[in-house]
């Protein structure tokens, strides 16, 4: 990929960009709304529960195929397939007559967003080099925050009844398909064999692959226990859900920075700046709940530092893994990332209880002190 042409790079980025806001608004769009949806039904919490779990079992299940079919059907022509599967696959759940169809439906789903998912992280460190990858990743990352918001606006203009959220998110994820298919020249390919699994990349880069771990850990706490945290001393459902608002956008606000710093210093102090903020954070937030101001410019830092973890181990991935190696370890990256994602939450839910508020931001300093811990570790 090094002697890409300038417009081959343009059309190789605004591919793997478009399949990311692609990736976001799929996840942004369905979790709402599927929900919602259910809870309209009448359908308890605890199916609810079990229906979102149908993700997490697709990450397990189907990714660690996904650097095969890469290889033998070419990463553009993947994420092809992955985008017209995953529209397909909204229009039926709509279309399914029954709530348990759902189940089989929602995985498939799940399964094409990952399969976009990995690609996309595979295409961008293969296009990038050590002089920007960084910066590619950060513009990577940015793409993934800013469209996460998309999916819930949509709803708020569309509604949630009726063919129109479904149709909606799979024309916008039809819409993906045109950059992809302009960029395939440039796609990158898996040549030659690696004895290597998406299970063993691990071993060679526990820095690398514990920062998707921790991120979804942590981030899964913070959008959908934070606003409760907050209700609960005292603020508003309204103000406690510009917490959110706060987090996302300082993750769009630092990823370039971020980048920029990735490209010019010792990546390792760098992410232990990023889990130190998640030690720092948590311990301020109790002083600053009297000031709501304080309170979310503190929340803006750590949204902003605490995706950085994600976007470094990220560029890490790229310097240590190449070739069809690399396929791998995105793959094994987002299943950590979303091992976080469905671990954390249960944790942080029972701790959130167990110290009424404060054992929730207990929790995350120690997940973030453990991390730091490791990358301060002297290598031997």
């Amino acid at each position: 990929m090094s002697a890409i042409t300038p417009g081959a790079r343009s059309a190789s980025l605004a591919a793997i960009l478009t399949t990311c806001v692609s990736y976001g608004i799929g996840m942004g769009l369905t979790l709402p709304l599927l929900s919602l949806i259910l809870e309209r039904m009448g359908v308890p919490g605890s199916v609810n529960g079990l229906n979102l779990t149908t993700a997490g079992l697709a990450s397990f299940v189907v990714t660690p195929f996904v650097p095969r079919w890469i290889a033998r059907f070419g990463a553009a022509q993947f994420l092809c397939g992955c985008l017209i599967l995953a529209a397909v696959s909204l229009l039926a759940i709509y279309a399914a007559p029954n709530l348990w169809i759902w189940f089989p439906i929602r995985f498939v789903l799940s399964s094409a967003l990952n399969g976009l998912f990995v690609v996309s992280e595979f295409w961008i460190n293969r296009l990038a080099d050590e002089t920007n990858r960084g910066r590619y990743v950060a513009l990577y990352s940015i793409a993934i925050a800013g469209s996460f918001g998309i999916g819930p606006a949509l709803l708020q203009l569309i509604g949630t009844h009726g063919v129109a959220p479904f149709a909606t998110g799979a024309a916008m994820l039809l819409a993906a398909l045109i950059p992809v298919l302009l960029a395939r020249g440039n796609a990158p390919r898996i040549e030659g064999k690696t004895t290597t699994s998406v299970y063993s990349v691990v071993a060679m880069a526990p820095m690398a692959f514990a920062a998707a771990a921790v991120f979804g850990a942590i981030d899964a706490g913070m959008m959908g226990l934070f606003p409760v945290f907050a209700v609960r001393l005292g603020y508003s459902e309204a103000h406690a859900a510009l917490a959110v608002t706060a987090m996302a956008v300082g993750s769009v606000a630092f990823q370039y920075p971020i980048g920029y710093l990735t490209d010019r210093m010792d990546r390792r102090h760098l992410l232990a700046l990023c889990a130190a903020s998640g030690i720092a954070a948590p311990l301020c937030i109790p002083f600053a709940m009297g000031t709501p101001l304080l309170m979310y410019f503190i929340l803006f830092l750590w949204g902003g530092l605490g995706l950085g973890l994600y976007s470094i181990g990220l560029t890490l991935l790229g310097e240590r893994f190449k070739g069809p190696e690399l396929a791998n370890a995105n793959a094994a990256f987002v299943m950590l990332y979303c091992a976080g994602l469905f671990a954390g939450p249960a944790v942080e839910g029972a701790a959130l209880d167990l110290w009424n508020p404060y054992g929730l931001l207990a929790v995350f300093a120690v997940i973030s002190a453990v991390y730091a811990g490791v990358v301060l570790r002297p290598i031997r």
